[in-house]
């Protein structure tokens, strides 16, 4: 089959090659992949992250069809990957929290990845798309709603909350939505004036007396630092990415006299995956795209990366 690997860090060294299928678990033929931060950093080398194996396949966020009955998926079925790693032998696994395994990590970090005509993955990773669900949205779930629904959990959402997000990128396009579903009174701090046509207020500056009951901060650095200045007392931030820089300044006299919640989140359970897609076969989720590419035209994709204006970009194969 053919795949996309590297060797070494940088988008110049990544190539096409022929490769052998390997690995245990259900055979699944690719359908459409994702290009987010996460894959565009493991390429260009500027993640935390330990990569295994090198030469690596990248590719952290795929949906395909099933070519194998499994115990729960049939052959024929759509499938996305619910991309974290585990062992099912520690206490956060025993406690439902897998995705914090002590022993796991990111399915296409520590493991090879989806950026192939093939894989084969165990089917406790595996979770069937629903027929209501597009497949730019779908292979857009295991990742990017997942992220966001996870935060919102985190946060005790509730109807009626005020809530303002950092950002319309696929996370926040899905957060936004996820909220507004959940019945809160949604911002988004951004230039994307298209989240207006779904019913969401959008800022292009934040006033200096706007409070919210949680704001979702993805971006980190300067702006994490500023944003939970405007939280309403005993209200939360959540965190889950460090876009802008991984330090921040706090007020920590603001935090603790007004019994501020600072809250990080990362990934998301496959029971958090089961709720989700739940919601989303229920709702009619809109996510644009930027640009599709096929996938052996991935070095175009990865230099469009940053230009981006609004959307994702998606390979096809």
């Amino acid at each position: 089959m053919k795949a996309i690997e590297f060797a070494k860090p940088g988008i110049e060294n990544v190539n096409i090659v022929d490769k052998d299928l390997s690995g245990e678990g259900i055979k699944v033929k690719i359908v459409k992949a994702g290009l987010n931060p996460l894959d565009y950093n493991l390429i260009a080398g500027n993640i935390v992250y330990n990569v295994y194996p090198m030469p690596h396949i990248p590719g952290s966020e795929v949906m395909g069809i099933a070519m194998e009955d499994g115990k729960r998926i049939r052959k024929g079925d759509r499938v996305i990957v619910y991309n974290r790693v585990f062992d099912n032998g520690c206490d956060m696994c025993y406690s439902g929290n897998e995705h914090l395994c002590y022993n796991g990590g990111i399915w296409g970090v520590i493991t090879n990845g989806g950026y192939s005509e093939y894989i084969k993955i165990g089917e406790q990773n595996l979770f069937r798309v629903p027929e209501s669900i597009d497949d730019n949205t779908a292979v857009s779930i295991g990742i990017g709603a997942l992220t966001s629904y996870r935060s919102l959990k985190r946060a005790r959402a509730g109807i009626n909350d005020k809530i303002l997000v950092y950002g319309a990128g696929n996370t926040g396009i899905f957060t936004v939505q996820i909220a507004r579903q959940m019945g809160m009174d949604v911002y988004v701090y951004s230039r994307n004036r298209e989240l207006e046509s779904l019913g969401i207020k959008v800022l292009d500056s934040v006033p200096d007396d706007f409070k919210a009951d949680i704001i979702v901060n993805p971006l980190g650095g300067k702006l994490f630092g500023d944003s939970i200045k405007h939280l309403k007392r005993r209200g939360k931030i959540v965190t889950y990415g460090v876009l802008t820089g991984r330090n921040a300044d706090l007020d920590i006299a603001n935090v603790y006299t007004n019994e501020l919640e600072i809250i990080g989140s990362t990934g998301g359970t496959r029971k958090d995956l089961t709720e989700l897609m739940q919601i989303l076969e229920k709702s009619n989720f809109r996510l644009p795209v930027y640009k599709e590419y096929s996938l052996w035209d991935i070095k175009d994709a990865l230099h469009a990366f940053k230009d981006r204006v609004n959307g994702r970009i998606v390979f096809n194969l």
